[in-house]
Parts: structure tokens; sequence; C-alpha cells
């Protein structure tokens, strides 16, 4: 054993640190992808808790010589390792029903063994990361500098791999990597059945990437169901950061949302992209395309409404604003240029459509004012998850659309129909604020909605629809059979004519939402107010309060209306904590007693509040940057390298001694940092306007000194129990306790309360560790 960490031992330390910080990334889409999305937050909980496990560990064992030895070392790089290649092999093999493991004892046992194969890679990685604050206690700058700027690296390249690579082939050629790191350092500390091991690990890693094994994939996911068609043909597959594009071809492959059931004529077969496993996009098989259909569905109305002008589609989904709109001067905006690619190389230019690569949020906050005689916000046709961001059907993001258009053009927002309505009263609201922003003093006067079996469409226009509007629109839903569930002097008996409902709801909502009212009662079951800025969830729908009652009033139907999300983030809140209490908190009685002016509570009170601050400032700053980035892939890997770097040279420049002067600087310095963090939540138009280059360099610059503030304070605590070493690892497990916490109640408590909440939670988090660490200076 060595008195100080070597260069070699610094890039391993590293090297295991980007392998596990690569492996949240990567998990993150690989959950989505095969089993479910509200199942890829568990990857974040797996990791702080397999860290928090490692720590208790290593905490127990410290009183063992052995334990700060090379074998530990090496024996968390090859579980860290070999964890990576079960996982692979177990994911190609297993397809999940997360729902169903609440009644099917089979399905539980899958699950758990997922969970538990997840798990490993983690707490190996622990192990190793661990055991060298345990080794060189005098040393915490230099190893915490090093693990952090490894994690950075590390979330950078998964970025990286998954834009060119499957998230199964990113899975192993990390592997791989770490086993080849493995190998040396092996050799290095003439280590010859690690380096064996290494090797072994190096040559199925690269056996793997060469031909890496599928992800199995639920029966539930949407290309699962299309790949089951009969003729189905893979045209194509592509990785990248959005997901994996799967392009497929079949003659039965017809999509026609919000068409009339009273078309007489068929539908033309498409091509279809499949984004991730979920998200379908429709495709023309070459423009001009067969479009006549169009006519009779709602996806054409608002063209028909405003024939002549400049028509601009956001985003898309099954909803096909741009088919219907060929011939026309039609801007087609969407942030996956795959997609785009497609439709450029089918002719869409050809057809009058001109594609552009960008954000729904960045094209609305930089567009000309008036300048569009329709917008359809096509990407709202797919929905979105409770806890999902989308900053374009906030308040904001709406009053941003009515400024773009014309001042009589129409903005355009399908829905899928529910009944009850989850969706429709929160949309309705937030629209009539964007209107009320705008000067409408009767926002009523400027929407129409419209409803067929499936679908529904809003209509609002920046001033009071004509006579000409609604009796067109009257004419249009007549002779196609939609019903009209709002129009401006509307009766309520003419708003329930066709698909008939026991009570024309829809209206009523609409009615009171423009009166200033409470919504009717089936509406008040759903959460009705207002997307903003800070809480910009327009999807989430739950009461709390009302499922229940939800669950009892619809049967089993019942379930598919609560925001699953939330519910699991909050039932992963609790079960990690009791198995965090289990693995890092009960061991604390084996622990020798801890000499003054530390105490078991002070050390556990200071590390928590660090994890729990440092996790819920870092999540709102990703949360916030998806506005900025679109992409949340990009936007999780800017975060994370942004501050896992700006926080690795904060640890090798914070202060040793403890001293107030010292204290102060340490805290004086996150406070700047956080004040400065304030700027991507308030300067909104302002950092929107610029390039993508010019927008990341801004981001950074921001966000690097919060980053390297909050780097501090841990190595400087670290640094003080040099003396009573045992407790070091001890310590480390409780700030990985806190983050399993903090990285599922960030979602929630943003959710609920919003953005600025969750900020100022985790600056209280840093104002309380501010003063325990005042306690421990007092007798000094």
């Amino acid at each position: 054993m060595t008195g100080a960490p070597t260069r070699l031992d610094l890039v391993a330390l590293a090297g295991v640190s980007a392998a596990l910080l690569a492996l949240e990334v990567l998990l993150l889409r690989l959950f989505a992808f095969s089993h479910w999305h509200h199942f890829a937050g568990l990857a974040v909980s797996l990791a702080l808790l397999g860290l928090g496990a490692a720590g208790t560990t290593l905490a127990l064992a410290g009183r063992h010589r052995a334990s700060r030895g090379d074998g530990w070392f090496l024996a968390g790089l090859l579980v860290t390792g070999f964890g990576y290649l079960l996982l692979l092999g177990l994911q190609s093999r297993i397809a999940l029903r997360p729902l169903v493991a609440g009644w099917h004892p089979a399905e539980l046992a899958r699950l758990l063994l997922v969970d538990f194969i997840a798990f490993l890679p983690f707490f190996g990685a622990g192990l190793a990361i661990g055991q060298v604050f345990l080794r060189w206690p005098r040393h915490t700058r230099r190893l915490y500098a090093a693990d952090l700027l490894g994690g950075g690296l590390g979330s950078l390249g998964a970025a990286g791999l998954l834009a060119v690579a499957p998230v199964e082939v990113g899975l192993a050629v990390v592997a791989a990597l770490l086993f080849a790191l493995t190998g040396l350092w092996a050799v290095r500390r003439r280590r010859r059945a690690g380096a064996l091991a290494g090797l072994l690990g190096l040559g199925v890693s690269l056996a793997a990437a060469l031909q890496p094994p599928a992800p199995a994939m639920s029966d539930f996911k949407a290309l699962s169901r299309l790949r089951e068609l009969p003729g189905v043909e893979t045209l194509a597959v592509e990785p990248g950061l959005a997901g994996r594009l799967t392009v497929l071809r079949a003659e039965s492959l017809r999509f026609a949302p919000g068409l009339s059931l009273r078309w007489p004529r068929g539908v033309p077969a498409q091509d279809v992209a499949v984004i991730g496993s979920d998200r379908v996009v429709p495709l023309p098989r070459a423009w001009p395309a067969p479009a006549e259909h169009l006519a009779a569905s709602l996806a054409g109305l608002p063209l028909r409404l405003r024939p002549e002008g400049p028509v601009l589609v956001l985003g898309s989904s099954a909803w096909q604003t741009p088919l219907a709109a060929q011939g026309r001067s039609v801007t087609w905006g969407e942030s996956d240029g795959r997609l785009l690619d497609l439709a450029r190389a089918r002719g869409a230019p050809a057809a009058g459509v001109t594609l552009v690569e960008e954000g729904t949020w960045r094209f609305l906050a930089t567009a000309e004012p008036r300048a569009y005689a329709v917008i359809a916000l096509d990407r709202a046709w797919a929905g979105g998850d409770a806890a999902s961001e989308d900053y374009a059907l906030t308040v904001e993001g709406l009053s941003l659309a009515l400024a773009a258009l014309s001042d009589d053009g129409l903005l355009a927002l399908p829905l899928p129909l529910d009944y009850p309505p989850r969706h429709y009263p929160r949309l309705m609201a937030s629209l009539a604020e964007a209107l009320a922003r705008q000067g409408a003093a009767a926002p009523g006067e400027r929407v129409a909605v419209l409803r067929g079996l499936q679908a529904l469409l809003v209509l609002a226009s920046p001033r009071p629809l004509g006579e000409a509007d609604l009796a067109a629109v009257s004419a249009f839903a007549e002779r196609w059979r939609f019903d009209i569930a709002w129009l401006p002097g509307q009766a309520r008996e003419a708003a329930n004519r066709f698909h008939r409902l026991d009570t024309p709801l829809f209206h009523d909502i609409a009615r009171a939402v423009f009166a200033g009212r409470p919504p009717p009662a089936e509406a008040r079951r759903f959460h009705t107010a207002p997307a903003d800025l800070d809480r910009p969830y327009p999807w989430r729908s739950l009461a709390w309060s009302q499922a229940p009652g939800l669950v009892q009033e619809l049967g089993g139907r019942g379930w598919s209306y609560l925001d699953w999300t939330l519910i699991l983030s909050l039932v992963a809140t609790l079960v990690a904590s009791l198995l965090a209490f289990l693995l890092i908190l009960v061991p604390l009685g084996r622990l020798p007693p801890i000499r003054p002016p530390f105490t078991r509570l002070s050390i556990a009170g200071y590390f928590a509040a660090l994890g729990l601050g440092y996790i819920l400032v870092e999540l709102v700053i990703f949360q916030r940057l998806i506005l900025y980035l679109g992409e949340p892939v990009l936007a999780a890997a800017l975060v994370f390298a942004t501050f896992l770097v700006g926080s690795g040279l904060g640890s090798a420049m914070a202060p040793e001694r403890a001293t107030r002067a010292n204290r102060r600087a340490v805290y004086l310095a996150v406070a700047g940092g956080l004040a400065l963090a304030l700027v991507p939540l308030t300067a909104v138009i302002a950092l929107s306007a610029p390039a993508l280059p010019l927008r990341l360099l801004a981001l950074i610059a921001l966000l690097l000194p919060l980053a390297w503030a909050m780097g501090r304070p841990f190595p400087w605590a670290l640094r003080q129990l040099a003396d009573q070493r045992r407790w070091i690892p001890w310590a480390w497990g409780i700030n990985g306790f806190a983050s399993v916490l903090g990285a599922s109640l960030a979602t929630l408590v943003s959710v609920q309360f919003g953005q600025s909440t969750t900020l100022a939670a985790g600056a209280l988090c840093y104002a309380a560790a501010f003063a325990i660490a005042g306690r421990w200076l007092a007798p000094r």
C-alpha cells in the first residue's frame, strides 16, 4: 500500500466513474425502449443505491487492512464489467410488463431479477470508487476530482455512442473499454488473475459489440405490435439521440386520425417511422402523395378555413398536417433531422414543404410576428408523459404561437379523445390564459372545438371568429358528422348530436373555463390549472386526492387514467428509502465511536444535505435545459458533463483546513453559483435566440461556476475525517442515500410545486450543510 495514489490509480478511478455514468445514461434509453418509459427512472435510483450500499460495505470492512488494498479495487472493476455483460445478456431475453407484476408472481420475479442484475455494476463501481477514499483519506481532493471528471466524460461518451450506435452496442463498447483498463491496471500491479479476467471480459465485450444481442421488447410497445402485422418489411434502422429510428412498410399501414366515419373511400397505404419503440410517424412513400381523404378530416379543417397564406407545422405524430398542406407554402419544423431526411428523400420539397430542423419552442421564440396563416402543433397529438416537460403547450408557448399568427390566423391543436377528458380541461385553461395575455377580453369568442369519435381539434385565433368562420365550421361539421364541442354563440343542446355522450361535457368544460367558473365535477377529478414555464407539465392530469374515487367509479378502466410516472416515482422514493435505510443506515451501529467535534447525527445530516441538495439542483437545471436544447438526452449529457467536470475542478481546488474562513469561502461560492443559475429560469427568450453552438456555450458558462462551487463542500468535509477513516465510506454512503431520495423527489416537487421550488429546496439543503459545518468549527 502506497502513501499516495499514482497517476494510474487516478486514471483507473476516472475510468470506472466514466463507466458508471455511461451505464446510467444507457440504462435510461434501454429501459425506455425495451420495457416501459416509466421504468427508465429506476436507473438513477439503482445507480445511487448501489453507490450507497457499497459505501456501507466498505465502512463495515474498514477495520481490515485488506479493504484498503488493490484487491478490493480490482474486485470492484471486475464486478462492474461483468455486471455490464450480465445486464446485456439478460435484456436480450426478458421483456418486462411492470404493471402486471402487481398480481403476477412470475412477472414480479422477472422484474426483481432485472433490478438485481442492473444493481450489480453500480455496486461494483461503488466498491472501486469508495475504496480509494478509504485507502488515501488525505488525498480526497485529487480522488474526488478524478471521480467527477471521469463521470463527466462518461456521460458525454454515452451520448456520443447513442448518436451513432444502438444502445446494446453502446453497452458492449463501454464494457470493452472498462475491461481493457482493468487488464492494464492489473498488469501494472502484477495481478495475474485480474489481468486474465480483464482479457476474458474484453474478448466477450468485443464479440457482443460486433454481434450485439437485440433488446427484448414488451408486446405492448407500438413497434412490437407493428412488426406483427402481415407482410411488414423493415426498410431501415438508424440510431440517434432521440432514439432508435425504425422505418416499416406494409399494405396494412394506413393512418388517418381525425377522419370522418362518413368518408366513402379508402385511405392510402403509408410507411411508418417509429422513434424509440412508441412514437409513430406515418410518412408518404413519395411526395406529392394522395390526400383526398383529408378533405373529410379534422387535420384538413384549418387549411380549409384559411386557404391562403403560409402554413407552419411544428413537430410530428400520426396527425398529418404536412400531407394535408402539400402544394401550399408550408414549413415543417421538426427537431429530429432523420425524419426530415426521409421526407426530403421522398420529394417533400418538390411538394412545397420547407423542412427545418428545429425544436418547437425555439421555432416559436424566434418566429417573425404575424407571419403564418395556420400554425399546427401536430406534436400535441402524440400526447406525453405526466413528468415530461412540454414547454410549447404552456401559457407562454401558446402565447408565442398566437403572436406568430397573422391577424386572422388559426392555431390548431389536435388531441386524442379521452372520456372523461384528462388533458382537454388543462389545455383549454392554458389557451384561455394565453389569449388573455394577448389582450382578449373574451377568449371564448376566439376558439372553436370539434369532436370526432377518437379525436379532438381545438382552433384558436388572435381575433374573434367571424361569421364566415362560424358558418364554415358548422357546414363542415354537419357534412362530415363531427360534433361542435364549442363555438361562440352555440347552444348547449347543439354540442352533442352525432357521437353522443351522456352530457355535452366538452362544451360544459369550455364554457366554465371561458367564464372563469369551476369546471364540471367530471373534470375536477383531473388537474385543471394552466401549465406555465415553472410547471411545464401539460400532460400531468392526476389530482392525487381524486385517484381512489376515479378507480372506484370507472373500475378497471380507471387505472389507465392515472399518471403512472408520478405514482411510480412516489413508489420508487418509498422503496429506495427503505432499501437505502437497510443497506446504508442500519449498519451504523457496527462503526466505532466518533470523536468530537463530530457526532453521528451531524455527519449524517451534513452529507445527506449535500447529496439531496446536489441532485435537486442538478435535476432541476436539467429540466429547464430541455427548453433550450429540445432533446432530453442532449440536455442530460450537457448537464451531467458540466456538473461533473465542473465539480471535479472545484474538488481539486477545495481548501483542506477546517477554518471559518474556508467554510465561508466554500459556501459563498455556492450561493453565487445558485444566483447565476437563476438566469436559465428567467432569461428565457434571450437564451432561446442564439444558434445551437452559442446556446451551448452560454449555458455552459452559466452553469460551470455553480458546478465548480458545488464540488467543493464534499471533499472539504471528507478531509476533516482523515483521522477517523472508517467513517469516510459511511459518510459517502449517506450522501448516496440522500441522492436516491433526491432523484425521485426532484421530479415530484417540480411537477407538484414548480421548478423554482425544487431549486429553492436544493439551496436550503446547502444552507443546512453550512449551518452543520459551523457546529463542527465552534469548539475549535
